[in-house]
């Protein structure tokens, strides 16, 4: 009997899939021990009440740090259960979407170009350019990440209603549209993308083509018009950076440019690219930019080069909504708005050049080593907030966020002097950086000086309506025992956000210092209702119950105090104060509260624990 040789399992398509899954965790390793970033990360996850208590109404109603996109927030909640504050689960979730949505890349291009070489060539490369880290490695980035998924799968139906003339894939596409945009409102482009597809295939746009993409316009207008309410909302529109139209139109091709530079040569990136400072010069290359991109497009076309023009298309439409037209945030361009426009690149280059299959291969051989080392290496600066900083600086040194930033970190770490050195420069380089003086004028408050602190906290409200700065002024007014101007403070936040917790806090804290214990506990009840992770706020409650000699009450607060924070040196004492009180044994707590340094419980301990 003849032995039939074994064939290899997997072949083409599967064969390309198994070797992007394998080469992925490599290129990624770093990313397994990255943490938390302070960069939105809090706000997102960390410190978000809604997330922790997985509030679905709040979720799917809300905007968080200026954006509408329930789904993206709907994950962290889910995350939240899993994983809590562990970080690794977060980041190997970021990483599992960019891997599928590189697969589906590949899907997607084998489609357009009918060859699987080809298409795994664009798939390395979306896969593994360093322009793509940022979008993963950055928890509060995970939008982009989901929103592509859904983007590129409606593509790919869309592919299919093209194909095969079926309708139902048409209803698959607007499906995957809407969740796309619930995931992150950049998605508002896709008709445009699909017009792209269109184009690739039947080499025009009929006026047909226009009528097929009616039901993306309406779900387009809604999202669009909520997201601008999202970001006025959140005091995210610049008006620093309202240029005259003219000028922000040439900016935007000189980001254009800056974002095709940056594809080609991956080098000196950074997460902050700030506006350049000769604006005018920026603005005339930026028009000669457009004119030849739009020149390019013209000659693409009347010479029937349609792959081409589809992928530089593709490339111009997913960059549309960043470009500025609208100013938003500090800088004019940043890595993870690439994160699309790289496939619209590749199409383009791979399309261009005309390779054999032997070399196609090679090719992507020497990507995934090129492009994967300076991936693994761009990994290594997102593992912590110190290193993020850091970077950034190294490449610009007067980036006042980044001076800023990186001063908070070492307030954090409770080292006062850099961190009041990296203040100093960053208002020197922005004398309008109101963050800046309200970090400073955090710092100041923690060592004592609140006048200096007060001074920081009035110039940062006088640039900007910062509610944080008026929490803070309140906090410092509180301990200056000036409770009116406190109270006062606090009510202006409240007015716009009447759940913000730490303006409740001072509010509750002032009645108990005024004695007035019933409002004092009306307050503290709506802190803890909002915010059920701080000991401080049970400490607090815990003390008006005992001044009602509510002392069960207080215990209760107590205990849950402790339990948050098993080392709450006052907490300990506090129960030792009440178990006095109750007549029962306080020896242990206050102990305990000695132990821990609270030096307040010496003489409580010297008197009932002999």
């Amino acid at each position: 009997m003849q032995n039939n040789p074994q064939k290899f399992p997997f072949k083409g398509t599967y064969l390309y899939i198994i070797l992007l899954c394998l080469v992925f965790p490599l290129v990624y390793l770093k990313l397994f021990s990255a943490g938390f970033l302070s960069w939105d990360e809090a706000e997102y996850v960390l410190d978000n009440k809604d997330v922790h208590d997985f509030n679905l109404k709040a979720l799917f109603t809300k905007f968080y740090v200026g954006n509408y996109h329930p789904l993206s927030m709907l994950s962290y909640a889910i995350n939240w259960k899993l994983f809590g504050k562990e970080a690794l689960g977060y980041h190997v979730e970021n990483m599992v979407w960019h891997l599928l949505n590189s697969i589906l890349v590949f899907v997607l291009c084998k489609k357009l170009f009918k060859n699987e070489a080809r298409a795994f060539l664009v798939a390395v490369v979306f896969a593994f350019h360093p322009t793509q880290t940022e979008s993963m490695a950055w928890i509060a980035e995970r939008k982009t990440l989901q929103y592509a998924f859904c983007f590129l799968c409606g593509l790919i139906t869309y592919i299919h209603f093209i194909e095969k003339k079926q309708w139902k894939f048409l209803v698959y596409t607007v499906i995957l549209f809407c969740l796309s945009l619930l995931y992150k409102p950049s998605a508002i482009v896709f008709p445009f993308a699909l017009l792209c597809i269109d184009l690739f295939y039947d080499h025009t746009i009929t006026k047909q083509k226009f009528i097929q993409k009616l039901p993306f316009i309406i779900p387009s207008i809604i999202i669009g018009i909520v997201t601008m309410q999202a970001q006025e909302a959140g005091k995210f529109i610049n008006e620093s950076h309202a240029y005259p139209v003219y000028e922000r139109i040439g900016l935007a091709g000189y980001a254009i440019m800056q974002y095709a530079y940056r594809y080609f040569v991956p080098a000196n990136l950074s997460v902050i690219y700030p506006y350049p400072q000769d604006k005018l010069v920026s603005a005339v290359i930026g028009y000669i930019v457009i004119l030849v991109l739009a020149f390019g497009c013209y000659k693409l076309y009347t010479t029937k080069r349609y792959p081409v023009l589809t992928g530089i298309l593709f490339f111009v439409v997913n960059l549309l909504l960043v470009l500025q037209f609208v100013p938003f945030g500090e800088v004019l361009t940043a890595d993870r708005y690439m994160y699309l426009p790289v496939l619209g690149l590749s199409i383009a280059v791979f399309s261009l050049v005309n390779l054999k299959e032997k070399q196609m291969k090679v090719i992507s051989v020497l990507l995934i080593f090129i492009l994967g080392g300076l991936s693994f290496v761009r990994a290594g600066v997102w593992q912590n907030s110190s290193a993020l900083y850091t970077d950034i600086l190294k490449k610009h040194p007067h980036s006042s966020i980044a001076l800023n930033s990186l001063g908070a970190e070492y307030m954090l770490s409770r080292n006062y002097d850099r961190a009041i050195g990296y203040f100093n420069k960053a208002i020197n380089e922005d004398v309008n950086n109101h963050k800046g003086y309200y970090n400073r004028g955090l710092l100041y408050a923690q060592n004592g000086k609140f006048n200096e602190a007060l001074a920081d906290f009035n110039k940062a409200i006088e640039l900007k309506h910062y509610p944080k700065a008026y929490v803070a002024r309140a906090n410092v007014y509180y301990m200056l025992k000036d409770f009116s101007k406190a109270m006062s403070d606090a009510e202006v936040v409240l007015k716009a956000e009447p759940d913000n917790v730490k303006a409740n806090f001072v509010i509750a804290n002032c009645y108990d210092d005024l004695n007035q214990l019933d409002k004092a506990m009306v307050y503290y009840n709506k802190v803890i209702a909002l915010n059920t992770s701080d000991p401080s706020f049970y400490l607090r409650r815990a003390i008006v119950h005992g001044k009602l000699k509510q002392f069960d009450q207080c215990l209760k607060d107590l205990d849950a105090s402790t339990a948050i924070n098993m080392n709450y040196g006052e907490a300990y004492f506090w129960k030792g104060v009440v178990k006095v009180n109750m007549s029962q044994n306080p020896c242990d707590d206050l102990k305990k509260a000695l132990n821990l340094w609270y030096t307040a419980a010496e003489g409580p301990l010297a008197k009932y624990c002999r």
